[in-house]
């Protein structure tokens, strides 16, 4: 697996210079394959989810500051998670194997994560002791070199690796326990949710199973989990069609779309398409959903994936926004901050900011607008967003529908969801039904 842990380390940074904005560009140009290419984006990915935590605990033992390098700095962190988070790994082996990456202070690399294996405990924490040792299961637990934060807010926020004043913000609207759901959720690994296109998920089960993948049912009825085995792209039956990978929060922010047999649907922000897809399987027979997405690149994207799943005679790409139909529904699942979707992106949580969501909430406004005045009057209008903050939800359909020039539009239905561990995302969707006027 030293592969792996060389393509995570090059993968961490080149994030940490700048050089990408996602780890998973650096990570495909590695050209691993397999169990490499699955354990190198574990630890790429689990360093990010738990780098505030990480940089805790080797301070305790770096002592000054952690080092400038940023190849040293992130093969530290690379080695603390190996030690901490991926209990099938042997300390002597995650120490060793990390070390071995690092060009220049080997010495100093091998001494912090050796001290750092030195405080693992083959016992479980103790529940007195919250601010002094970290659960790592229910027979692992490590001695903290420097206390946790005595404020709870401060301590999710650490143990988390999240910006404190996104709890701080949150904690009026959703309390301690809403606060502990969405910060557990943003350092666990997101499940994959496989939605079956064309054919029943028994089907698509069938066909997994084949080819080495396992999967179970979901609890929504399109839906399949992956479970292991062999990597569902892989197969035969992505390249086939047969499914997209569609969380379940997202789904039923498309199912909420009021659509049947011969609508026409504008799908504002289509970009991948998969919410796309969903409302071109429920048009037909005779309808159409007209995709558009301001960025042409994004836009190749919606086209690679509407020929995939043969969906070519229900769907068009539109390239220019004028030309755009209007709708008897519209979708505008708009650009946000994010924050439903953290475990799953996790890349974001560096680039939140006191002025993200201020900034991006005049653009959704205009986003929705643009979305009422291009749905028929009487039809439907559902907005969305993979964010939880209610300044981006809530907050902003009340303030579009109360704007002037706006035409008139009541909510039918809306909904919040709070990511969970595992389970699903978390997101926003607003159903508006436009009045006849």
């Amino acid at each position: 697996m030293t592969g792996a842990r060389a393509a995570a380390l090059a993968a961490l940074v080149q994030l940490e210079k700048g050089h990408v904005e996602r780890l998973r560009e650096a990570l495909d140009a590695a050209g691993l394959e397999g169990r490499d290419q699955a354990f190198a984006y574990e630890l790429a990915h689990g360093v990010l989810r738990r780098e505030r935590l990480l940089d805790h605990v080797l301070l305790g033992f770096a002592h000054r500051s952690l080092p400038k390098d940023p190849l040293l700095r992130c093969a530290l962190r690379l080695g603390a998670y190996q030690l901490l988070f991926t209990g099938g790994v042997p300390p002597h082996a995650a120490v060793h194997e990390t070390v071995e990456l690092v060009r220049n202070n080997k010495g100093f690399a091998n001494a912090v994560l050796r001290r750092v294996a030195e405080r693992l405990q083959p016992r479980a924490a103790d529940p007195g002791r919250p601010g002094d040792e970290l659960p790592l299961g229910p027979a692992r637990s490590f001695l903290l070199p420097a206390p946790l934060p005595a404020n709870e807010v401060e301590r999710l926020a650490l143990l988390h690796s999240l910006p404190f004043f996104l709890l701080q913000r949150w904690l009026p609207d959703l309390g301690l326990d809403g606060l502990r759901q969405v910060a557990e959720a943003a350092s666990a690994v997101p499940g994959v949710f496989l939605r079956a296109v064309g054919v029943d998920r028994e089907t698509l089960c069938d066909e997994l199973a084949a080819a080495g993948v396992a999967s179970e049912p979901a609890e929504h009825p399109l839906l399949l989990r992956w479970t292991g085995g062999r990597s569902p792209f892989a197969a035969s039956a992505f390249a086939a069609g047969r499914f997209v990978v569609q969380d379940p929060t997202s789904l039923r922010a498309a199912e909420a779309v009021p659509c049947g047999p011969g609508a026409t649907v504008v799908d504002l922000c289509a970009a991948p398409g998969t919410k796309t897809s969903l409302l071109a399987e429920r048009v037909r027979p005779g309808g159409c959903v007209h995709a558009f997405d301001l960025d042409p690149e994004r836009r190749t994207r919606i086209a690679e994936n509407v020929a995939r799943l043969s969906l070519g005679d229900v769907v068009r790409v539109v390239d220019d926004a004028r030309a755009l139909p209007v709708g008897d529904a519209v979708l505008v699942d708009v650009p946000c901050s994010n924050t439903g979707v953290l475990g799953r992106r996790v890349e974001v949580r560096r680039r939140l900011t006191g002025s993200t969501i201020p900034r991006l909430v005049p653009a959704q406004r205009e986003l929705l607008a643009q979305a009422i005045g291009r749905c028929r009057p009487g039809g439907a209008v559902v907005y969305s967003t993979c964010s939880i903050d209610r300044d981006e939800n809530e907050g902003l359909v009340a303030a579009v529908l109360g704007s002037p020039g706006v035409p008139s539009c009541t909510v039918e239905a809306a909904q919040r969801t709070l990511p969970l561990c595992g389970q699903h995302d978390g997101g926003y969707f607003a159903v508006l039904r436009r009045g006849p006027g």
